[in-house]
């Protein structure tokens, strides 16, 4: 009896001494902030130190400097890669510098007549685009697009951008009609998946289009004008009218966060 009673309590004090040392895991979520990429997680083990994983996302005529806690740098920085020991789950953002360089735009008639000298334009630097020269019979241009079809990012006449790659502008031609059609082009944002951009009629009450990204880790909480939710907040499926194009960036929100 004596034998089973030590036994029992070596066993006891074993199990207890396993769960009591059993190190908690942590993750670090890394955002590309306005980078091109999806999130990724990295899982650390407590008091164990090891290196931060290397950086994977681009930003176009952007250098990739290090991490921070805080989107806008302010926060503490890590370098690519830094040895470190964590105490909690962390976020951490890309931190982006800006390149030097000219870059070109150029404009096709798309169907259209007519001739547009090529645009300059300095990195960083906003600027308006040239006013549309070009003509087409019976047809009235209403916007400039990446893409031939229209179907990707689309600029009006004389919009002020900023461009960090050489670019080819189509012009988009309609039919008479009186009307001015503007578009909202949905950007993932470190999300997945893709959407297309929405035709608005100048002016017209219409709900933005129902989110169809997905992120495996974070959760979708509505939309705004800028990559780091600094601009104007717009629910899903909120009413909305539209004088110009506009460029929407999902919003993410860890878990976490939310308890």
């Amino acid at each position: 009896m004596k034998k089973i009673y030590l036994l029992l309590t070596t066993f006891i004090a074993c199990v207890f001494l396993f769960t009591g040392c059993k190190k908690e895991e942590f993750v670090v979520t890394f955002n590309p902030n306005g980078g091109q990429g999806a999130f990724i997680t990295q899982t650390f083990t407590q008091k164990v130190t090891q290196p931060l994983m290397v950086n994977s996302f681009t930003k176009s005529g952007y250098a990739f400097t290090g991490w921070n806690t805080i989107a806008d740098g302010t926060g503490t920085s890590y370098k690519d890669q830094e040895i470190v020991q964590i105490s909690g789950h962390l976020v951490l953002y890309a931190q982006w510098k800006l390149l030097s360089g000219v870059f070109t735009v150029t404009f096709n008639a798309n169907g259209g007549i007519g001739q547009m000298d090529p645009q300059k334009f300095e990195i960083g630097t906003s600027q308006s685009l040239s006013a549309n020269r070009f003509y087409r019979e019976d047809h009235n241009f209403y916007c400039w697009s990446t893409s031939i079809d229209g179907s990707d990012e689309k600029f009006i006449n004389q919009q002020k951008i900023s461009v960090s790659a050489n670019m080819t502008l189509f012009a988009q031609w309609t039919t008479p009609t009186g009307t001015l059609k503007y578009f909202v082009h949905f950007d993932a944002n470190g999300g997945g998946g893709t959407m297309e951009s929405q035709e608005f009629t100048a002016g017209v009450a219409q709900k933005l289009a129902a989110n169809t990204f997905v992120d495996s880790v974070f959760i979708f909480t509505g939309w705004n004008t800028r990559s780091n939710g600094s601009g104007a907040f717009y629910r899903d499926t909120e009413e909305i009218s539209i004088y110009e194009n506009m460029r929407l960036f999902a919003l993410w929100m860890h878990p976490d966060s939310i308890k």
